[in-house]
């Protein structure tokens, strides 16, 4: 009798669970507020996605090995050039580790915007994506009004057009 209300009881706290937390997977849908997440930098300074708020955001999911990724970041970096003083943030979070190979790798590919380190998977588990690059388009208000899966040179012009159109609102 005690195993059968304990069981119960596990039962109906997991229905509660399911029915009142939100969960992520729902949380990184174009129109609604960005997933927050506290990461470190290269440098080991803690950021937060917050830490960009009042700006346009390309948030970038990557990794070292990616080959689409070592082509992206380049251009994303001459976005952020481009666009930075508008109000404009690129931030790269890897999905790789140990630091040591993100900074080598960097020195081949080097970029000027901010590197974050996902080692426990935080940003990506909030994100809820499938391969890298990734990349989510966050307005002023922190709501992400686009995703971007997988790289090519061919999306620059649709990625110019609308950080542009996002950074005149």
């Amino acid at each position: 009798m005690l195993i059968l209300e304990t069981t119960m009881k596990t039962i109906i706290a997991v229905y509660i669970y399911i029915l009142l937390v939100p969960h992520a997977a729902f949380s990184a849908q174009v129109g609604s507020p960005a997933p927050s997440f506290v990461l470190k930098d290269l440098q080991g300074n803690t950021v937060s996605l917050s830490d960009f708020k009042g700006k346009v955001i390309f948030l970038d999911f990557w990794a070292p090995w990616c080959t689409p990724c070592r082509e992206e970041l380049p251009e994303l970096d001459r976005l952020y050039k481009k666009h930075g003083t508008d109000g404009f943030e690129v931030v790269g979070i890897c999905l790789d580790t140990p630091t040591a190979r993100i900074a080598t790798f960097l020195q081949k590919v080097p970029v000027t915007f901010r590197i974050l380190m996902d080692e426990e998977g935080i940003a990506a588990e909030a994100y809820r994506f499938s391969g890298v690059p990734t990349g989510f388009l966050i307005d002023r208000n922190g709501n992400i009004r686009k995703q971007y899966k997988g790289f090519a040179k061919d999306l620059l012009p649709l990625y110019e057009k609308e950080i542009s159109d996002l950074l005149k609102q």
